[in-house]
């Protein structure tokens, strides 16, 4: 005959006493509880699982914080769930599982990771645009969604968003915006932080309207070329900022790399600037061939900056380039205004006058672009034409550095 087990009660419970090994009193039906040396009271389930045909214990916490009563309940609900084929403690688990993963995504605000993608971006862009694209999420996109869990972001926050810039007709920032929202999006989709990228469910051109190509205000008439370079010619100010007004013309590169130019990216024996990866849109080295103007200006100024590692350093520190305000405040003290000339035209200019003059200088559109660096969307084809132009570049650019001075005089 089964052994008849005397079920527990709370004055036999409380007179339990500890001995030198631990030992246990059974309830019935798998309960027991395990009254261990130290005197403490702990409730342990034994049971056979339904799913691993083997014997499994569980616990159901300390008398007396888990009553008798409690005890019994908790031991009930376990045999309903065996006689249903589910496992006591496969189902403990899956549920403390369940509870961490909450408060994972509730930890995991949209800010924290945007921040966690930001960070590991680093590597990718320059230091400047590194910080262009934080300064942009805590402007137009943490104040709307950043302590919101990213798992409970919803399309229509992103909208929301750019409906925002929309109203206040910042197209081109609401664009640039979503393109950040995205590349985010994609960053929790690889970390499993979110199942889908909910960027692809919208439909920018909807929202945003068609998108407009921002033309920079330059100049295209000879008399208007020629007074700008000779107000360059007649700048009083630091010598950085003369010569780097002086040399941008020639070489129509961004703002950027000019002012971020450094000694030992010019080859002076080969006439060339090496800029790398790093410092390009395209993160692709970009070797410009230097016109003999441009040789002659750099010869110049290393007398008064070779003590710096830029070509053009800042007046505060040597150890710092000129600022992007810099060639910008120099154009406005000359006279114009934002609305006629900003240091990214001269990129204009060249582009408008090389593509005007092909039938003189005699060099096609896809060697105009390569001095423009501006990357061939055929990566075998873009890396055939920097090789391929490689002399060409350096003919036309002397051209056009030729064709400034003849306008100047």
């Amino acid at each position: 005959m089964p052994k008849i087990v005397t079920p527990l009660n709370d004055t036999t419970i409380k007179n339990l006493k500890a001995k030198e090994k631990a030992y246990t009193k059974s309830d019935g039906e798998g309960l027991r509880i395990l009254i261990k040396s130290n005197g403490t009271k702990l409730w342990e389930y034994e049971y056979t699982s339904p799913t691993l045909k083997k014997r499994r214990k569980t616990s159901f916490g300390t008398y007396p914080n888990t009553t008798l009563k409690q005890a019994r309940e908790l031991r009930n609900k376990n045999i309903k769930l065996i006689r249903e084929g589910i496992d006591p403690l496969e189902q403990k688990y899956e549920n403390e599982n369940k509870i961490k993963e909450e408060i994972q995504k509730k930890e995991d605000t949209f800010k924290k990771i945007a921040l966690d993608w930001h960070s590991n971006y680093k590597t990718e862009v320059s230091e400047k645009y590194h910080t262009k694209l934080e300064r942009a999420l805590e402007l137009y996109v943490f104040p709307f969604i950043g302590t919101k869990p990213i798992i409970e972001v919803t399309r229509k926050d992103l909208i929301n968003i750019l409906q925002t810039l929309k109203n206040k007709d910042l197209i081109e920032t609401a664009d640039r915006t979503f393109m950040i929202i995205n590349k985010i999006y994609m960053y929790a989709v690889t970390l499993e932080k979110v199942p889908h990228n909910i960027t692809a469910d919208i439909d920018k051109k909807v929202i945003l309207g068609k998108k407009t190509k921002v033309h920079y205000p330059t100049f295209t008439k000879e008399k208007d070329i020629k007074g700008l370079l000779l107000s360059i010619d007649d700048y009083i100010g630091d010598v950085s900022t003369q010569y780097a007004l002086k040399i941008l013309p020639y070489l129509f590169v961004r703002s950027f790399n000019l002012r971020n130019m450094l000694w030992d990216e010019i080859n002076f024996d080969k006439e060339q600037w090496i800029i790398p990866s790093n410092k390009m849109k395209t993160k692709k080295e970009f070797v410009l061939p230097l016109p003999h103007q441009v040789i002659k200006l750099l010869e110049e100024i290393k007398v008064y900056n070779s003590d710096s590692i830029y070509v053009f350093p800042g007046i505060r520190s040597r150890n710092t380039s000129i600022s992007d305000n810099t060639l910008i405040s120099a154009l406005r003290r000359m006279g114009y205004s934002k609305e006629e000339f900003v240091p990214h035209g001269f990129r204009s200019m060249f582009s408008t006058i090389a593509y005007e003059n092909i039938n003189n200088h005699g060099y096609r559109g896809e060697v105009i672009e390569a001095l423009l660096a501006h990357q061939e969307s055929n990566k075998v084809k873009d890396a055939y034409n920097r090789a391929k132009y490689k002399e060409p570049m350096k003919e036309l650019i002397q051209w056009y550095a030729n064709k400034l001075d003849e306008i100047k005089k």
